[in-house]
This record gives C-alpha cells, structure tokens and sequence, in this order.
C-alpha cells in the first residue's frame, strides 16, 4: 500500500459518508422512481457537476480509443452498482444492505495482489481481511427483515448487493491501472458513458419519469448525484491514486458501521447485539489489515 496521511484518512471518512448515505437516500427515492430511473438521474446529475469544473479548468473530455475503452469499463462498474444496490435496497434494510456491501476488501486485496505492483498480500493482511469477514458473518447470523417478500427475493436481493460491492471494487482496480489522463478527465468520461447508457435504458425500458422537483424523493436523487455520485467519484478517484485501491478499500469495512447507524436514525431500523459485536470485530480487521500493510510498506 503506499503511504498514508491524515489527510487521506479525511478523504477516507468522506466517502463512507458519501456512499453510506446512498443506502438511506434510496430508500426515500424509491417511493416515486424506479431502481432504472434513480440510477440514470443520479449519473445524469454526477455527469453535468463533474463535466461543468472540467470545462471551468480549461480542460476538454479525453481522446483515443485505449483511453474510451478504459472509461466505458469504468462507467459500467459504476452503472451497474448502482443499479444492484437500488435494486437490492427494495427488498432489504439500509443496515443489511450497508453491511454485505463490506464484502468488497476480499475481491480488492486479492485482485490487486496480481494487477497493483506495490499491492502485494502478506500473512497478516490476509488475516486481517480474513477477520473483517468474520465480522460480516457475525452481522449475517441473523435472518434480514425481509418477511414481506419471497425467499427467492431474499436471496437475489442479497447478492445483487454483494455484486455491487464487488463491481466497486473492479472500478477501484481499473481506476489505478488506466491511462494516466487527469483525474477530471476519468471522471467526466467514465460518467458520460455512465449516464448516456442508463439514460437510454432508461427511457426505452421504462419511459420518461414523473418528476416533482421539490418531492421527497427527487431531493434524495438530487443529493446522490450530487454528492453520492459526483463528489465521491471525484475524491474516490484521487484517493486511489495516492493511496492505493486496498487503503480506499477500508471504505468497505467502515461503511456497514455508518449505514447502520444513519439507518437506526432516518429510518428507525432496530440496531440488535450482533450487529454491535460484529462491527467490533470489523474494526479489528480494519487495525490487522494496516498493520500488515505498514510491515509491507516497510
């Protein structure tokens, strides 16, 4: 991993406060807009932020096929994310949900030990991750309240959720191995292709939404484009340069501890022992993994 400072320990906490909020945020949304609809406004908003400082820097969207079959790449892990997490959040509390999205360090470490040169797994950063899941598993020993759907809906919606976390973490991989263009310039490009796609799909699929811009459920897209989507892109992009896919990773294991408790406030979700413990047991993962990140560093 390379080194980190406070500063990107900030950056860190940002984006668990950014994307956390999307679990709860969602779920305010969904009352007036489709999973499909949510994700193309959210792009759509993201993409005229992002494209919008590009243009007040100076700088233009990038050129070259290497550089657009990189972007489409990454515009895709953050389609279809976001499109399994809306989905999924239909069917299941924001605190379940927050907690199986913490999945993704397993699939980040392991994968950038072959793709990252300085990413390399070591004895005890394996153990490390290997406690974080146990930690997750000790958050699942419970059944989700998913009672008003069928079993099959149980199920799907929970590994849609664990697919996004691991499409994530494929964007935080390719992110570090594409083509050195600016960051503004990933970001922009990754989400024109993004929102173009969603747009369309959206719109041949479902047809054009209805949309009341001071409803509850707007102001809910409006903030995750906003903030869930373009902010976060932005800070989650440049993190990753500086301080490498697996430190943005622990995003993954905070997350779940967030969404937990902002889920127990806006949506009066009940926080039971076992989540409490398991979040302990995260934490202690967390703490191992950059131990055995330092030791390789070192």
């Amino acid at each position: 991993m390379k080194n980190s400072s406070l500063s990107n320990w900030l950056y860190l906490s940002l984006l668990v406060v950014f994307w956390g909020s999307t679990f709860a945020l969602t779920k305010y949304a969904l009352v007036d807009f489709s999973p499909l609809w949510i994700v193309a406004l959210r792009l759509s908003i993201g993409f005229l932020i992002i494209y919008s400082i590009l243009k007040v820097r100076g700088e233009s969207l990038p050129t070259g096929l290497e550089n657009w079959a990189w972007l489409a790449l990454v515009g895709l892990t953050a389609f279809f994310p976001f499109f399994l997490i809306c989905w999924g959040t239909q069917y299941l509390d924001t605190n379940i949900s927050g907690i199986l999205f913490g999945i993704g360090p397993l699939f980040t470490v392991l994968a950038a030990h072959f793709l990252v040169p300085d990413e390399k797994l070591n004895m005890l950063k394996f153990f490390g991750i290997i406690v974080g899941f146990t930690g997750l598993y000790i958050l699942l020993s419970e059944k989700p309240n998913t009672s008003i759907i069928p079993n099959d809906f149980k199920v799907l919606s929970q590994v849609a959720i664990l697919l996004a976390a691991i499409g994530y973490s494929i964007q935080n991989i390719a992110v570090n191995v594409m083509p050195n263009i600016s960051l503004m310039q990933k970001t922009s490009g990754s989400f024109l292709f993004a929102s173009s796609f969603a747009f369309i799909t959206a719109l041949l699929l479902e047809g054009p939404p209805i949309i009341e811009i001071f409803d509850i459920s707007f102001i809910s897209v409006l903030l995750m484009g906003i903030f869930s989507t373009a902010m976060a892109s932005m800070v989650m992009f440049n993190l990753t340069k500086i301080a490498g896919p697996t430190f943005v990773s622990l995003t993954h294991y905070i997350l779940p501890v967030y969404v937990v408790i902002l889920g127990s406030f806006l949506l009066n979700e009940e926080v039971h022992l076992y989540q409490i413990i398991g979040m302990f047991v995260i934490l202690a993962g967390i703490v191992i993994t950059r131990i055995g990140s330092q030791k390789l560093a070192n």
